[in-house]
């Protein structure tokens, strides 16, 4: 078993173990929620690149924060709206065209742990969060009419559903609040309401942020298994920071460690992710079966056909891995991508895919 091995997930075949990772990409607009063409090409150009599974950025739910009507996400693609069925579409089609799997991350804006504009989890009402899920739902529903392979709710990264199910952010004393198992209530009535019409071709993946420790992690994972999900996908959390003692000799970062660490604990296919570089070392995850997916994020910003290009080179390295990323304000100012155009591109990737590993 390799990286290029095909897995399948209940009805849903991936022609590998490659992911592109949910980033956003700043410096290209959307439009009352839906996807421009410059957007949408930035997907539909990669679908055909051997790619098993492409996650989109993350996808709003709803059109405002849900407490102040004239806070919109503006600069957010949604899937609040049948309108935006015919952009998630296009993407979707295009992906299985070439082989590839596409699945929405789902999230919800305006919250953000630490962060001194966030709303307050703890100010919704009751109502209000029973709102919420209907709208995580509604959204799931409309990916699925799209065509779509499978949805990610965004519980990492500090973000809402991060918030809701933290013990620093949540301090709630309705069914939303108090232990874990009460903490993802709103997760579980979420993948409870998706399942309703989801069928064995439709999946839910979970990115899930870390706790606060090992162990809260493995109860976290073990719940969120139980609770349904068909991928648990590891990323950072809350706190965003936190110092791991890895081995002196593991060569991967503190967010790799954590997500091979809990694949020993579930029993569904674990992807992690995080400055893994290379198809080499992502190859090498696989073949120890410390993890099911190896996802890549810069990678594929700098290169879309990083993996065709790192066929003939399992060293290759796309990213320029530059002090401040240009794709935080406008990706076609990404040095990477800039050589790409140039007339001696071509000429040196030809080299770099015969170079002997």
């Amino acid at each position: 078993m390799d990286i290029f091995t095909p897995l399948q997930i209940k009805h849903v075949l991936f022609k590998n173990r490659i992911v592109m990772a949910p980033m956003v990409r700043f410096g290209f607009p959307t439009k009352d929620g839906e996807m421009q063409d410059k957007l949408i090409l930035e997907y539909t150009k990669r679908a055909d690149k051997e790619i098993g599974l492409l996650i989109s950025q993350v996808i709003s739910v709803s059109p405002t924060d849900n407490l102040s009507k004239d806070v919109t996400t503006s600069g957010y693609a949604g899937a609040y709206s049948e309108q935006h069925i015919p952009y998630l579409r296009k993407i979707a089609e295009s992906c299985h065209k070439n082989g590839s799997r596409f699945f929405a991350q789902l999230g919800l804006a305006g919250y953000a742990y630490g962060d001194i504009h966030s709303k307050d989890i703890n100010k919704l009402t009751t109502n209000e969060l029973a709102f919420i899920c209907n709208q995580f739902i509604n959204a799931a529903r409309i990916c699925k009419k799209a065509g779509l392979d499978g949805i990610e709710l965004h519980g990492a990264h500090t973000f809402f559903l991060n918030m809701v199910s933290s013990s620093y952010s949540n301090r709630r004393k309705d069914r939303y609040g108090g232990d874990l198992t009460d903490r993802l209530t709103l997760v579980k009535e979420i993948i409870d309401g998706i399942k309703e019409f989801s069928a064995n071709n439709f999946l839910i993946s979970y990115r899930m942020g870390w706790c606060d420790s090992f162990s809260e992690d493995i109860e976290t994972a073990i719940a969120l298994e139980q609770i349904g999900i068909d991928i648990l996908h590891v990323s950072h959390g809350i706190p965003a920071n936190r110092k791991i003692n890895t081995p002196p000799d593991y060569q991967y970062s503190d967010i790799v460690y954590t997500g091979c660490y809990l694949k020993k604990y579930v029993s569904i296919p674990v992807i992690t992710v995080g400055e893994i570089k290379n198809l080499e070392r992502g190859n090498a995850l696989i073949i120890q079966r410390a993890c099911d997916f190896v996802a890549y994020g810069r990678p594929f910003l700098a290169d879309e056909s990083f993996v065709t290009h790192s066929i003939g080179n399992m060293s290759y390295k796309s990213c320029f891995e530059c002090h401040k990323c240009k794709w935080f304000t406008n990706g076609e100012n990404c040095p990477a991508q800039l050589l790409a155009l140039s007339p001696i591109s071509e000429n040196i990737l030809l080299k770099k895919s015969h170079k002997k590993l």
